[in-house]
């Protein structure tokens, strides 16, 4: 396998977990207007524990092994990525909240909020992070796979 194949499935890992939140974020604005309360808890569920994954995988793998490679560590990319990954993370709490107070209307306005913070940020690691991630990690992207795999 080439470099640039081990480059693109970088990419291609992280920008297919957002597309996925995307789509599990699709489902729980579907319930939210239904009003189906059941629907609204396992789709909420499986949105927010797929985000806080996503948001995991990256601080605790794919972020530390680029800061450690490139020196990027206390004034690098990663650093407001963190930082815009806590604002969602509190977002994520009080949708949880508004939903488990049945409060469809602010959960979906919290929603609203959460998922423009969700497209900023996504277009900043998308356009800008991953190819930096991947300048300095192309070699080591076989084993962070399996890490991610195995997380």
């Amino acid at each position: 396998m080439t470099n640039d194949n081990i480059e693109t499935e970088l990419s291609a890992y992280f920008t297919g977990d957002h597309h996925c939140c995307d789509e599990k974020w699709v489902k729980v604005e579907e319930a939210l207007d239904k009003g189906d309360g059941d629907t609204i808890a396992s789709t909420w569920q499986d949105f927010d524990q797929a985000t806080r994954r996503h948001f995991e995988i990256e601080e605790e793998i794919l972020f530390p092994a680029f800061e450690a490679l490139s020196g990027m560590g206390q004034s690098g990319p990663t650093v407001v990525m963190r930082m815009e990954h806590q604002q969602m993370r509190s977002l994520l709490d009080q949708i949880s909240f508004a939903i488990d107070s049945n409060d469809t209307g602010d959960a979906l306005d919290l929603g609203d909020t959460l998922h423009l913070l969700i497209q900023q940020h996504n277009i900043k690691e998308e356009g800008m992070l991953y190819p930096m991630v991947e300048n300095v990690l192309a070699g080591d992207w076989p084993d962070l796979r399996q890490k991610l795999i195995n997380y």
